[in-house]
């Protein structure tokens, strides 16, 4: 880092707060983002000109516990912290602003593009995940604070894990992990004292496909995978939701990423403030007063797709899913999956608007189609691919889709509709985002338009396409 990089350690009972706070603040700032799609115009004064012009602005990245815009609604932990940091900056300066007031405004991002709002101008200040097991480019331009020697991965226990009080009762199990773990080097020692005591070794899956730290612990609490290791402060502000989870904090392991925020080389007086800050008891009540029942409110319980009755129904349609998956090209777990989220792959369900059979087809959709009587199994789940199919070759035919996000387009557009879809898409092009991925991309704007629903439906159907890999041992672990 830069000489005039400004690191500080602050101890440990702040470090929780201050953690959790950048958090809290990624998610107040999303809600603008959302909005509107107009870039904010390039400005690059000083604190003091900021304070004259009642004006603080606030870069922060798109993410699922820290901010999402619900249909209008901001949600998250940040809409409480930025108004504090917003009272403590009026308190500290009421004197000199003569009865004026200072805003603090939201200007949300992608990840990727944080430090390059700073530099052009579109904000005054950033807060992130900015060092996150990387380096900062151009590191001498910015004043950086971080904190990240006292920063802990913690185990995490579900109701279908072993008990464990030390990590050797680990041996022979596997934990998974977030795509930004560093589990990796304190297994590499657990392991090699696992194999001198002549003991199975701990096996890593890291990442979970495309699943983040939220969705681990939620597989987590409805038993779906033994073991998870995740940061400290995010294990702490979801264990209130997901009750069935347990924490041990004295099987941690140290992080080796930071977050923190970052201003211009020359607002070291911004920047001194902004430490100030998250150091006061301002801070601390302002993470308190956050409302996790935003977040209570949207949560649907996922069922079990390998429980034995579960998986008896899965193994009797499995040769469908592989034949009308291979005729439409779709991986068919992901039309097992699709199944599992409408009906728990019940062929007799019939919902209260006439949706029909494992895949939920109206009859008018179903004749449609000409594959048969979608009252009957085998029709039901080839109109359900074929609909898969059609929404994606009529609605987007020109889009080369990579990885799995031809099923992930397939199934939001199954759920929200492909008009909605494609309106998303080009609203998340015009944010930045990448148009063609659907996960930490085209989900923030659907969800910004159309409610938490299209987040949660696709999440829960690909935990279910991700427990089918596992089941079926097509997901292999490391042994670090």
């Amino acid at each position: 880092m830069a000489d005039k990089q400004s690191n500080f350690i602050i101890n440990a009972q702040r470090l929780s707060t201050f953690i959790v706070f950048i958090g809290f603040t990624f998610l107040s700032c999303l809600s603008f983002a959302a909005d509107s799609q107009i870039s904010p115009p390039a400005w690059s004064g000083s604190y003091s000109e900021m304070l004259k012009r009642g004006l603080i602005r606030v870069a922060v990245p798109y993410d699922r516990t820290i901010y999402v815009n619900d249909k209008g609604m901001q949600r998250g932990m940040s809409v409480d912290v930025t108004r504090a940091l917003t009272q403590w900056i009026n308190d500290k300066y009421i004197s000199q602003l003569a009865g004026k007031k200072i805003t603090i405004k939201l200007v949300p991002c992608p990840k990727d593009q944080l430090l390059s709002t700073l530099t052009s101008g579109q904000a005054d200040m950033v807060i992130g995940d900015l060092g996150l097991h990387e380096s900062i480019p151009n590191a001498k331009d910015y004043l950086v604070s971080h904190a990240s020697k006292l920063e802990n991965e913690v185990l995490v226990t579900g109701p279908s894990s072993p008990s464990v009080t030390t990590f050797s009762d680990l041996s022979g199990h596997t934990v998974y992990g977030s795509r930004n773990t560093n589990f990796h080097t304190t297994l590499r020692g657990l392991n090699k004292e696992l194999q001198k005591a002549g003991k199975p070794v701990v096996s890593l899956i890291s990442p979970l496909g495309d699943l983040d730290d939220e969705d681990l612990l939620e597989m987590l609490d409805a038993g779906l995978i033994p073991f998870v290791i995740v940061s400290d402060w995010k294990a702490k502000l979801w264990q209130p939701i997901y009750t069935k989870n347990v924490v041990h904090h004295n099987l941690s392991a140290q992080d080796a990423g930071w977050i923190g925020w970052a201003v211009r080389v020359s607002n070291q007086d911004l920047h001194d403030d902004l430490q100030a800050f998250y150091l006061s008891d301002s801070a601390t009540q302002a993470i308190n007063a956050f409302r996790q029942q935003d977040y209570k409110q949207h949560l649907r319980g996922l069922k079990d797709p390998i429980e034995k009755t579960a998986w008896a129904r899965f193994e009797s349609m499995q040769p469908l899913f592989n034949q009308y998956g291979a005729e439409y090209k779709l991986n068919p777990l992901f039309i097992a999956a699709l199944g599992f989220q409408e009906t728990l792959l019940n062929q007799n369900a019939v919902s209260g608007v006439g949706a029909l059979g494992v895949m939920q087809l109206m009859p008018a959709t179903g004749a449609s189609l000409n594959v048969g009587d979608i009252h009957l199994l085998g029709p039901n789940i080839h109109a359900g691919a074929k609909y898969m199919d059609q929404l994606i070759n009529k609605n987007f035919p020109n889009i080369q889709f990579q990885s799995y996000n031809r099923s992930l387009f397939a199934v939001a557009s199954y759920n929200i509709g492909p008009n909605n879809v494609a309106k998303a898409r080009v609203l998340a092009l015009q944010a930045g985002f990448d148009p063609n991925q659907w996960f930490q991309n085209v989900e923030f704007i659907a969800a910004q338009k159309m409610g938490f629903e299209p987040i949660n439906y696709v999440r829960n159907v690909y935990k279910y396409f991700i427990s089918y890999q596992l089941k079926l041992n097509q997901i292999q672990s490391i042994q670090p």
